[in-house]
């Protein structure tokens, strides 16, 4: 089997162990400068972090290797990863970048994405030449006199002022929002961008600390306690509660009744309001193999067109730019607006303001109201802890594959059903959908998906952590059918 270095979403693990140890990341910078340096003959490199404390090491590591390797870098900071993105897509001399972050996983964990010279992530054909190099033996470059440094602190405000002037035209004094910034990347450039917009807002977790971010704060937070953000917004008379995550690539939101708007949501608002404006290319959306399956059925209703990708926020900006589509997205709430070659990746704070621009225009409208009738359809989502990443696949797990049939079987209107290892962290993942058949039946039966899963990695009796992706929140696990 290959060695795999990279993740669904770039090299991800946990701090100073491998592959984030520091003579990892700094092969990683080395080795990235070598693929540079074979296609441009100055390369220059934009990198920005979220706000653990563990970024300042590991930046500091791969810096290293990108410099030894004759890369000039150029630091940017505190910013959000969309920022990184855009950065480099707009101003056009970047060979490429990256984003130091763990995006919405724990303290204790980070990351490394690396982006292109055109603002996207590099595909999987990069992340394979970039492993070889990592794990082969052909000597990488190491010059005595490294590239330069340089710090670039007003990066980060350029975007938000890019972000305001897209927005300015909407009558923002009608809109009053509470804001969760997860004590992450976005803590001082998503208030920054409310006061320019004028935006009558609520700050929340905006004081990161190196060891807060997603601390009880952000988007998967509010995904399992939606009540707990919903609370605040009736507390502040507000109409949207909006939830970031640590690198404020993804977003939720939440109205003052509790109903949660994850991406599946917020594709079909975003759907219709492209399409009124005649902004939405071809009648077509970008969705993945974990969306829920009520949203291209709500959007065909609406004379939309979906086109279903594997999962993975990459590979949607993958299809937008091969179809020269507007509109993508993930189901965790990572939403990809293509409306121009300098927007290709996840951008929670732009997905919200166009989402919160079309309430504006709409008096005493509320979200619901801006997708009449989409519903989704029962979904639950489970995170199964084993330990450790693994490629084990479900049909090498003795029992699994029989359980697997007769859980299709006691199901009849089950639409989806996926079991698989998570790339990025030490679970396996479980997803059940059904046409009708209720969340908490749904719930049961991924209890008893799980346990030769858990018995096969030697970790039964951990808990299985479960989510309903209907209505948000936790299910406590339940005894199996």
């Amino acid at each position: 089997m290959r060695k795999r270095l990279f993740g669904a979403d770039g090299v991800r693990g946990i701090i100073d162990r491998y592959p984030l140890r520091r003579e990892d990341a700094e092969r990683l910078g080395r080795a990235v400068g070598k693929w540079l340096r074979e296609q441009f003959l100055s390369p220059s490199f934009l990198i920005g972090t979220d706000t653990r404390e563990s970024c300042h090491r590991l930046k500091a590591a791969f810096v290293e290797g990108l410099t030894r390797a004759g890369v000039r870098v150029v630091d940017a900071g505190i910013l959000p990863t969309a920022a990184v993105s855009f950065l480099i897509a707009s101003k056009g001399f970047f060979a490429g970048g990256a984003m130091v972050s763990a995006s919405h996983n724990p303290i204790e964990e980070n990351g490394i994405k690396i982006f292109s010279h055109r603002g996207t992530k590099i595909d999987d054909y990069t992340e394979e030449f970039l492993e070889s190099l990592f794990f082969g033996d052909e000597p990488l470059p190491f010059e005595i006199r490294p590239a330069t440094i340089t710090t670039e602190p007003d990066y980060a405000r350029q975007y938000a002022h890019a972000l305001a002037r897209e927005y300015r035209d909407y009558e923002w004094s009608a809109c009053r929002i509470v804001v969760d910034c997860a004590n992450g990347a976005a803590y001082w450039v998503g208030p920054l961008v409310m006061n320019l917009l004028n935006l009558p807002h609520t700050l929340m977790n905006v004081s990161p600390d190196g060891l807060n971010i997603n601390r009880r704060a952000g988007s998967e937070f509010v995904r399992c306690t939606p009540e707990w953000l919903a609370a605040r917004v009736r507390q502040r008379d507000a109409d949207v509660g909006i939830a970031l995550d640590g690198d404020a690539d993804r977003l939720i939101l939440v109205d003052r009744d509790g109903l949660i708007y994850d991406g599946d949501m917020t594709l079909a608002i975003l759907a219709l309001k492209l399409q009124r404006e005649r902004r939405l290319s071809q009648d077509t959306v970008v969705i993945t193999t974990m969306s829920n399956s009520a949203l291209p059925r709500y959007l065909r209703r609406h004379g939309i067109h979906t086109r279903m990708v594997r999962n993975g926020d990459k590979y949607v900006t993958q299809m937008l730019l091969e179809a020269n589509l507007t509109l993508g997205g993930e189901e965790v709430g990572h939403i990809i607006l293509h409306t121009d070659d300098a927007h290709v990746t996840g951008d929670g704070l732009r997905t919200a303001l166009a989402v919160l621009g079309e309430l504006t225009r709409w008096p005493d409208a509320t979200l619901r109201d801006l997708a009449p009738g989409m519903r989704k359809w029962p979904q639950v989502k489970a995170s199964v802890w084993i330990g450790r990443r693994t490629d084990v696949p479900a049909d090498k797990i003795p029992g699994l594959r029989e359980l697997l049939h007769r859980t299709r079987e006691a199901i009849p209107d089950l639409t989806r059903l996926e079991c698989r290892p998570a790339s990025t962290e030490p679970v396996y993942r479980i997803m059940l959908e059904s046409y009708k058949t209720s969340i908490e039946v749904l719930a049961q039966h991924v209890c008893r998906l799980a346990q030769p899963i858990q018995r096969h990695f030697g970790c039964e009796g951990r808990p299985i952590e479960i989510w309903n992706c209907v209505a948000g929140g936790r299910i406590p696990p339940m005894d199996s059918p």
